[in-house]
């Protein structure tokens, strides 16, 4: 393992002198190197040093590499001068392996990437090696730097976005918690997107794009749309959403490999920020998709429903095995939606807040005020417990003495209910099937220890 570190270094090490030594001339400059499997599995994030000098108004960086079919993806991103630590605010954006030709300067840039100064000095460009194939993989990064007397002196400032809150009131709000922009590896601007979801019927929208939060850039004008902010921090050890980011070049650094302690220091950087942290598809079908790191502290939310239904089986027994270790996360059901269909709407989530922004739809969240639902239009159904004069609805408690009686009851009005059946859990386990007749079932059990209760619809 020593020997190796030491050859990763010397490796750097050539390619940045190689790279000082051409930087003067203004012509492109190309870097090679050669990654193997073993390269994936130890190494996986590796930085290719390069030098610009003074007076630089754009960077230009084009990556090649043999696919060999599927079988190598190496993702893309870039760093400027500055340390190269977890949470380095040196990240000037990452397109992932959407993108094999980016540049930035002082005024522009490719999606997902943010415009800005181009300091003089050592940038990194950033590899991340998803995928090599058993032959290893040839990686050709070509870099020219460029001068332009035209170039603006700096980028637009950031476009507003409709003022908070959007709609004022107590109300069950329906939206998309997790979808994707040209940004990362979606299809549409984020204009084009927040249309969509205002014509699925949605009220909030959150922007979750892989590693970058640059979505910011673009100006968002919807009447009656909230759009949030957010970030999928993609891992090699699972991926997680976090909401209610915001600023210049904010984002949540993802370079920790599988069962590395820093999960914890990087959900903590992000909720100390204010922000809602959740776990996404815990298990995944793609690579480096599924959740393998800890949950840490601060983790308030859990995919239930996604794109793929075989996973939410497994993925409600987390959510179970969570909720009876006394960690109060919420399940939610999301489209992660990236082009074509379905709809932004399918899964969706009704939230109940105290308006219609950020703040309260983030708060909502937390406190568990969250129905997983199918569209944005079919009527949201109603859960209470009562025991005597006192009640608890979505995401409340009930206090009860041992032995006390309470009630479940549902109330699901609309016809997409009718002729379907309520399974009620208790701790996980299911405790019954029950027709929905006329709108409503009810239940009746003994408080005999603490627990909680969770229902499933079913047409």
């Amino acid at each position: 393992m020593k020997r190796s570190v030491r050859l990763s270094l010397a490796f750097l090490l050539a390619l940045g002198a190689a790279a000082n030594a051409s930087a003067q001339a203004g012509e492109p400059r190309v870097l090679k190197a050669h990654f193997t499997e073993k390269d994936q599995q130890v190494r996986r994030y590796v930085e290719v040093p390069f030098d610009v000098p003074a007076g630089t108004t754009r960077i230009d960086i084009e990556l090649k590499y043999d696919k060999a079919g599927g079988a190598n993806v190496v993702d893309l991103g870039l760093y400027e001068p500055g340390p190269l630590t977890l949470g380095t605010k040196a990240f000037r954006g990452w397109t992932g392996g959407e993108r094999s030709a980016i540049f930035v300067s002082r005024s522009d840039a490719t999606p997902g990437y943010w415009p800005g100064p181009i300091q003089a000095g050592t940038w990194n460009v950033g590899l991340g090696l998803y995928k090599v194939g058993a032959s290893g993989v040839d990686v050709e990064v070509m870099v020219r730097t460029s001068k332009s007397d035209d170039e603006p002196a700096g980028p637009p400032p950031l476009p507003g976005r409709a003022a908070e809150p959007v709609r004022k009131g107590e109300a069950w709000y329906a939206g998309a918690l997790h979808t994707h922009t040209w940004n990362s590896d979606g299809a549409l601007p984020a204009q084009k997107l927040a249309e969509a979801a205002r014509a699925a019927g949605l009220d909030f929208l959150a922007i979750t794009d892989h590693n970058n939060t640059a979505h910011q850039r673009e100006r968002i004008d919807v009447p009656g749309l909230l759009t949030i902010i957010g970030e999928e921090v993609t891992t090699p050890g699972g991926h997680m959403n976090v909401w209610g980011l915001g600023g210049l070049r904010d984002f949540i650094d993802f370079r920790v490999l599988p069962g590395d302690p820093r999960i914890r220091d990087v959900v903590q950087s992000a909720t100390a920020r204010g922000a809602l942290v959740g776990i996404n598809h815990p298990y995944g079908d793609c690579v480096a998709c599924s959740w393998t790191h800890a949950v840490p502290a601060g983790v308030s939310t859990l995919e239930i429903v996604g794109r793929a239904p075989a996973e939410t089986e497994r993925a409600a027994a987390l959510w179970d095995s969570l909720l009876r270790e006394g960690r109060r996360v919420t399940g939610i059901g999301v489209s992660d939606w990236h082009r074509g269909e379905p709809t932004l709407a399918l899964a969706s989530v009704r939230v109940l807040a105290t308006e219609l922004s950020t703040r309260a739809i983030l708060e909502g969240i937390r406190a568990g005020r969250v129905i997983v639902m199918g569209d944005a239009t079919t009527p949201a159904p109603d859960l209470t417990l009562r025991a005597g004069a006192a009640s608890a609805g979505i995401g409340g408690t009930l206090s009860l003495n041992r032995g006390d009686a309470f009630a479940i009851e549902i109330a699901a009005q609309g016809a997409l209910y009718a002729g379907g059946k309520a399974e009620v859990f208790w701790n996980g386990e299911l405790l019954a099937a029950v027709p929905v007749v006329d709108g409503r079932v009810r239940l009746e059990r003994f408080a005999g220890s603490e627990g909680y209760v969770r229902v499933s619809l079913v047409a």
